[in-house]
């Protein structure tokens, strides 16, 4: 990670010095209106942000943004079908094609009193989750990002102890939808997410789960007790 690259304590997302400053109210908007919207039985308190770390009287940028990036795994929550834990906005997403009890399609909105349909999704362009990093990107950029992404991960793979190594991911397949020529973009998207969430590895010190890369930035600030 760049020396000039910010984490944000709310989604682990890295930005820029002058990015973050603007990133970071707005995020912390999106988290509320996200966490409004699930059971009161979920709802997490707002997180705040971490002190800034100093190490011998100075600013420790990697120390910093760990800490941010631990405070944005702290904001996971579990899915009430299978258990897995996602950050609110990704939740709802994995809700709409996780099979549950009685799952069908349940994403559809109800008619309003006037007999015309509510629109059936949030009117904003649509995004592929890369299946590496997890992230999101318009369905232009992704195909730019991910060979780029692949590369990083064999290089930050590479620098792993050999037995915490693991094999290259595989994209997931698309799932075409029938008669439609067009193909499921939740369950294409679930499936990246829950690809990239398998590239997790584990601190040796902490046993708290990482992206390789992050884990080399984590481990530089971690404390065997």
């Amino acid at each position: 990670m760049s020396k000039l690259s910010r984490v944000c304590y709310i989604c682990g997302k890295q930005f820029g010095l002058r990015s973050i400053a603007v990133h970071e109210p707005q995020c912390l908007q999106k988290w509320r209106i996200e966490n409004e919207k699930l059971p009161k039985h979920q709802r997490r308190p707002e997180p705040r942000k971490p002190e800034a770390v100093k190490t011998d009287g100075s600013y420790d940028v990697d120390a910093t943004n760990a800490a941010a990036f631990a405070s944005a795994n702290a904001q996971l929550i579990p899915c009430e079908n299978c258990g897995r834990t996602f950050l609110p906005d990704r939740l709802s997403v994995h809700q709409r094609s996780c099979k549950g009890k009685g799952g069908g399609s349940s994403s559809r909105m109800p008619e309003s009193s006037t007999g015309y349909s509510s629109p059936p999704v949030i009117r904003r362009p649509r995004t592929v989750v890369c299946y590496l990093c997890g992230r999101e990107y318009g369905t232009t950029s992704i195909s730019i990002h991910e060979p780029q992404c692949l590369k990083k991960w064999h290089i930050e793979n590479d620098k792993l102890p050999k037995h915490l190594r693991r094999p290259e991911p595989k994209k997931p397949e698309v799932r075409s939808i029938t008669g439609k020529g067009a193909y499921d973009i939740d369950a294409l998207n679930e499936a990246a997410w829950r690809s990239s969430q398998d590239q997790l590895v584990p601190c040796e010190i902490c046993g708290r789960t990482f992206l390789p890369d992050r884990l080399i930035v984590h481990q530089r600030s971690c404390k065997p007790k």
